[in-house]
């Protein structure tokens, strides 16, 4: 990871997972979700454990149209981190994986080819709000939470 900003769940890691590519790495149940337990490889070689708070796609509806900062074609996944630490305890470079000691939630969520095609057949807009704000829809983004595939 790169960095990591603070949200009301806990602290958001950059960058995003694209999500075609990890899914061509892992088994098809192997989908992390809410709860699921982390591990965390820090730089300096300590270890940590973390819950997940969140893993879906950063979006949002306007009417029948779904936008996203991440591209249509390559969807992306925001991974959060639940805690109530500040970015400065998740310094860059910290490797953050799922705990193979710990069982995971994500046979729930019916899997990546699922979620996958799922998102091939929305009617989605890629928009960056930060670098364009007139290229948004007609309410703010965070009027509806964000579509989480995986419940």
């Amino acid at each position: 990871m790169t960095g990591s900003h603070r949200t009301g769940f806990g602290l958001q890691v950059e960058p995003a997972v694209p999500i075609k590519a990890l899914a061509a790495r892992v088994g098809d149940s192997d989908v992390p979700v809410r709860g699921d337990t982390l591990l965390l490889l820090f730089p300096e070689g300590r270890h940590g454990r973390a819950i997940l708070a969140g893993f879906a796609l950063e979006a949002w509806r306007d009417g029948d149209t779904y936008f996203s900062r991440s591209s249509p074609d390559e969807p992306e996944f925001t991974l959060v981190i639940g805690t109530e630490r500040g970015p400065e305890d998740l310094p860059s470079g910290t490797e953050i994986w799922l705990d193979d000691a710990a069982p995971t939630g994500g046979a729930r969520s019916g899997g990546w080819s699922r979620i996958v095609a799922q998102f091939e057949d929305l009617p989605w807009v890629r928009v960056d709000p930060d670098a364009d704000p007139e290229a948004m829809p007609s309410h703010s983004p965070s009027s509806e939470p964000p579509r989480d595939p995986m419940t």
